[in-house]
């Protein structure tokens, strides 16, 4: 559930506002005694208190029951009937508000694609209205989406930004709850270890303020944690407890969804009956419109039939779960469905259904791989810029207080220009600092497309470039110029007998001998698989190969066994200066002929051309 907040009103009513105040902070103990408390906020505001009348339906959509597709359908059409009410002025605080509480049913149904358009439309509006805790609600819906569809990297920006909007208006239930969505996005993307520490913190936290449906949802989170460790037995207790949780509660639904929790780990501890058994169990509850639980249920009760050698039932259940992982968009899960569904077919002897099943596997796995890579270095990017976002939060928050400090004096003053002066101000402020942060990205982008990805060294690219520059430099002034071109001796025998994770490594190490024999003013570049250049403006033939010299020697002393017990590496050079060449290409050619006639000399030598 998420809420809203409560704007500055002119009717005095202390008891409904005490009443929103403990509902908005959290600060409820069961649904029993959140619908009391609606009831009783109902009852206690007159009819013409509009704004408290609104802030009546905008809570009343947000705590609507949506255990099963009847009750989401109903909690869809109260949004929409509002909505429909609401129309005029648009944006408006209610509008924003009840489509993000209409965009978290549509979620809770699958309907994950057609949700992102009108949430970004609603995430937009609020920063029109200006006001931080929408924003932190509607990022933090868009962020618990995206993580769920598989798109870590922007799901990482949104509840990040969230989260420093909760801590900053101190709203720690809040806080807590964007922090289970972030810990879940860590826990996806392949980071378990990171979302199982913030599970712990939460965990505590709950248990420490009585906060028992809270701290059972953490249990949940925490058991799939453990699960991606390959920790199943601690995984299944947990899962185990949060079942019994839900019976006590009567939640038949949520507890059938531990149940196929539980069977998924039998099935991972190769106890086939007990898992056939849960998930047989879990069948009675869970239906299709139940989308993730009846998704992943075929999914196990195929492994499950597979496993005991029920091939034919394995290949219906299959079905089952590729349709429904289809209708929710979630390519994690199909990717297991694919993999899985291939070797049916193969038990089948069905080869041509095999053949391309492994086939579209392959190329989900492959395009899963990608995007995993991707979201890793979007995380780092993410991680670096927290500082940047909780000073842009800082400012929100800032604009949030300075905009109620207006209302009251229009309230007492009438003073409206100086107010339209001041929010003037205040949104060329904004504008201004999303402007700055589009070029500090662009500068970002721009350094990580200069530098190679391995050793952190100047790529071809900027390589190249520098020795452009240098040339000119020394066309100009008559001043030398000399480059070292050299590689690694039989560096294909590395990557054969080591493997090419070695391989990284001794790359990674020579650039880092090279980088410290260099000035500050020289260039190591990485212009190949093993190959490096060496810009040396200022220098001279004869003390280009002096230094060339040291590095053979520098290379071939070096103590690779650190690396490897079997690895022991050398260099081969070639050494050119600037005579009177117009471009950087014949240079190029020169040191790559020279770098030949020291491998054809015998390697682990320099020689100059």
């Amino acid at each position: 559930m998420m809420s809203c907040n409560v704007n500055a009103n002119t009717i005095d009513n202390a008891r409904a506002d005490e009443i929103y105040q403990r509902i908005d902070r959290g600060e409820v103990s069961s649904n029993d005694e959140l619908n009391l408390l609606l009831k009783e906020y109902k009852n206690s505001i007159a009819v013409d208190d509009t704004v408290r009348q609104q802030l009546n339906i905008r809570q009343t959509c947000w705590s609507h029951p949506a255990n099963n597709a009847e009750q989401l359908n109903t909690a869809i059409n109260y949004a929409d009937e509002y909505l429909n009410i609401y129309k005029q002025p648009s944006p408006s605080l209610i509008q924003v508000d009840l489509t993000l509480c209409k965009i978290l049913f549509l979620h809770q149904q699958g309907q994950n694609q057609n949700v992102l358009k009108p949430l970004d439309n609603a995430i937009n509006n609020a920063y029109l209205l200006e006001d931080p805790r929408l924003i932190a609600d509607s990022r933090s819906l868009r962020g618990t989406i995206l993580s769920y569809m598989g798109n870590f990297s922007a799901a990482l920006e949104d509840l990040i930004t969230a989260q420093n909007l909760y801590e900053s208006l101190k709203l720690d239930y809040w806080a807590n709850a964007n922090l289970r969505e972030l810990a879940n996005s860590y826990r996806r993307f392949g980071d378990p270890d990171t979302a199982l520490t913030y599970q712990t913190k939460l965990e505590t936290s709950f248990l420490e303020k009585n906060q028992h449906f809270e701290a059972n949802l953490i249990t949940i989170e925490m058991a799939m944690s453990l699960e991606e460790l390959g920790r199943y037995q601690e995984a299944n207790d947990r899962y185990q407890k949060a079942r019994e949780f839900w019976l006590k509660e009567n939640e038949l639904i949520a507890a059938a969804d531990m149940a196929v929790s539980i069977g998924g780990n039998f099935i991972n501890l190769n106890r086939l009956d007990q898992a056939k058994t849960m998930l047989e169990q879990a069948q009675q509850h869970i239906t299709p419109d139940i989308a993730s639980s009846y998704s992943y249920m075929n999914l196990y009760l195929a492994k499950v039939h597979h496993k005991l050698g029920n091939h034919s039932k394995a290949l219906e259940y299959i079905i089952n779960a590729e349709k429904a992982f289809n209708d929710h968009n979630n390519a994690r899960g199909l990717n297991l469905v694919l993999q899985l569904k291939s070797h049916i077919y193969q038990a089948l002897e069905q080869w041509p259904d095999a053949y391309y099943t492994l086939s579209a596997y392959v190329e989900a796995h492959d395009a899963l791989d990608k995007k995993t890579m991707s979201d890793r270095n979007t995380e780092m990017k993410t991680r670096f810029n927290t500082d940047k976002i909780q000073s842009e939060n800082n400012l929100l928050v800032q604009l949030d207080k300075d905009k109620e400090q207006q209302l009251q004096m229009m309230h007492r003053n009438e003073q409206m220009q100086i107010i339209i002066i001041i929010l003037v101000v205040l949104i060329l402020l904004i504008v201004s600092l999303f402007a700055y942060k589009q070029v500090v990205r662009k500068k970002l982008f721009r350094n990580l497309a200069l530098t190679d990805e391995l050793t952190n060294l100047s790529n071809r690219r900027d390589t190249y470039s520098q020795g452009k520059a240098f040339l000119n430099e020394a066309q100009q002034t008559d001043k030398p110029f000399s480059i070292i071109s050299f590689d690694v001796d039989h560096f294909k025998a590395v990557n054969d007998k080591l493997g090419h994770d070695t391989g990284d490594k001794v790359l990674v190490k020579l650039a880092a001998i090279s980088s410290s024999m260099m000035r500050e003013t020289d260039v190591v570049g990485r212009v190949g698989g093993e190959e490096f250049l060496i810009l040396l403006p200022n220098i001279n033939n004869s003390i280009a190969v002096d230094i060339a010299n040291r590095l053979i020697n520098a290379v071939d002393n070096y103590d690779w066994s650190r690396i490897s017990p079997e690895l022991h590496l050398t260099v081969s050079a070639g050494v050119v200066s600037y005579t009177d060449e117009t471009d950087l290409s014949p240079l190029l050619l020169k040191a790559d002929k020279a770098l030949y006639c020291a491998k054809a000399a015998g390697r682990n030598c320099v020689k100059a051309g």
